[in-house]
């Protein structure tokens, strides 16, 4: 895409008129007061009923690691869990690249994107959970970090960690950006908090034209947002052929062994799953299926429905895949990708349920064929990408997901097809982690932050 080159327009006046988001950021608190009692209940059934924990309890209330004196310029990079920080990995590594003196710090939401923080941004100076969106809570943490740049991944725009970095002299970039169909549909009920929430970041890096047509219609101007494409391909651009090499061998994969491997599935989706794989059995009875759920603390719960369907199971955190015909399950962090590597074709969920869908390209990215179902909200954009591109195949349900896959196996030159538009179709893609990294070190420039 030629707009992948143009640089974001970023005065010192850009966007940068601060009675205006102050006033609507008082309003915003107010009606936080006001929910405070329903929050307070939703955290305490989050807690106690679904026994999701917060992490750590001084890092939610703005106690985040202080930022080491002398070192320019200080960067907050934020994404919400497992998935976003993947996207984040490239532009964290891109920004150190960029500002070898930097001091950089890594915020997440939930546990397992601490995880793969702890893995994947290890050139970080500091991991830590983000803050509650208080008042309070998130001017501690911005008095500790004092960052010149606030970086966030995606959709997270929490208004307090933005209007409150840019009230003490920060820029505020998005990275990765996307509108998807569900904040649209939000927009036409609350148009005017979705728009002054688009007007809060000084620069938006999105992954398509798509997103960037939606931003027009939101109010967003034009010189603010940068096409700059998915980072998340700069993630996947290399494989790691050791990490599938030493999974296929512990899950004793054999040559030319035919499997469905099936990603980031939700309830519901796992069930349309299992009845895809036992219609596939019925044509080729040596088939395995890998099934990776998209909540691990789910695990128990998915193993007693794959036994209630009549099929074995064998945890991959238990050392294997037990005998030849059971459905291995996937229960460990940081796999999924390297399960792809074996799979004659990869299943994406969140998509045969109304989720919205995940990251259709990780099965793209290992030169396969990707399969998913017909609730794309998250990621339509890709879904069209890998659509007219030939890699990809969209079903309506279980069977036929079944059917397509069949097809896939039986045919060794479409999937050799496939594999080559897989190849040329990510390494158009790469670059959007430098794209974005230009982005930023043109904010800092013009702030005086460089």
């Amino acid at each position: 895409m030629r707009e992948h080159e143009r640089r974001p327009e970023v005065g010192d006046d850009a966007g940068r008129g601060r009675l205006g988001p102050a006033l609507a950021l008082v309003a915003y608190d107010l009606l936080l007061m006001a929910t405070m009692p329903f929050v307070v209940l939703w955290l305490g059934w989050r807690l106690l009923v679904k026994r999701k924990q917060v992490g750590h309890w001084g890092h939610r209330f703005g106690f985040v690691p202080r930022a080491r004196p002398g070192g320019r310029p200080r960067i907050w990079v934020h994404a919400v869990s497992a998935g976003e920080m993947g996207a984040a990995q490239p532009v964290v590594a891109a920004l150190r690249e960029a500002f070898p003196n930097a001091v950089i710090g890594v915020s997440t939401h939930t546990d397992t994107g601490m995880a793969v923080a702890k893995k994947s941004c290890a050139r970080a100076d500091a991991l830590f959970y983000l803050p509650f969106d208080s008042p309070n809570c998130m001017w501690l943490a911005l008095r500790r970090l004092r960052p010149d740049l606030v970086v966030v991944v995606e959709k997270e725009l929490w208004p307090n960690l933005l209007g409150l970095a840019r009230m003490m002299g920060a820029r505020v970039l998005v990275v990765n950006g996307r509108v998807s169909d569900r904040m649209v549909q939000r927009g036409r009920w609350a148009s005017g908090f979705v728009r002054w929430l688009y007007r809060l970041p000084d620069v938006l890096c999105v992954q398509s034209a798509g997103d960037a047509k939606r931003l027009r219609r939101f109010g967003v101007s034009q010189r603010q947002v940068v096409i700059a494409g998915n980072t998340k391909v700069d993630a996947l651009a290399d494989r790691d052929e050791r990490a599938e090499a030493r999974l296929a061998r512990e899950l004793g994969v054999g040559q030319g062994e035919v499997w469905l491997v099936a990603g980031s599935t939700h309830p519901r989706e796992e069930e349309e799953v299992v009845l895809a794989f036992r219609r596939i059995r019925q044509e080729l009875p040596s088939a395995r299926l890998l099934l990776a759920p998209r909540h691990l603390e789910r695990t128990e719960a998915v193993c007693e429905m794959v036994r209630s369907r009549g099929l074995e199971v064998a945890r991959r955190s238990e050392g294997g895949a037990g005998r030849s015909e059971a459905v291995v399950l996937l229960d460990t962090m940081g796999e999924l990708r390297a399960g792809y590597g074996f799979a004659t074709a990869g299943f994406v969920g969140g998509t045969l349920v109304p989720v919205g869908g995940h990251n259709l390209l990780e099965p793209v990215a290992a030169e396969r064929p990707v399969l998913f179902g017909p609730h794309t909200e998250n990621c339509a954009d890709v879904a069209e990408l890998v659509l007219r591109e030939g890699v990809g195949i969209r079903v309506q349900s279980g069977k036929e997901l079944a059917e397509q896959f069949l097809r896939i196996s039986g045919n060794r030159e479409l999937r050799q097809r496939v594999a080559e538009r897989a190849r040329r179709l990510i390494e158009r893609q790469r670059g959007a982690s430098e794209r974005c990294a230009e982005a930023a070190r043109a904010m800092l420039r013009a702030g005086g932050a460089q």
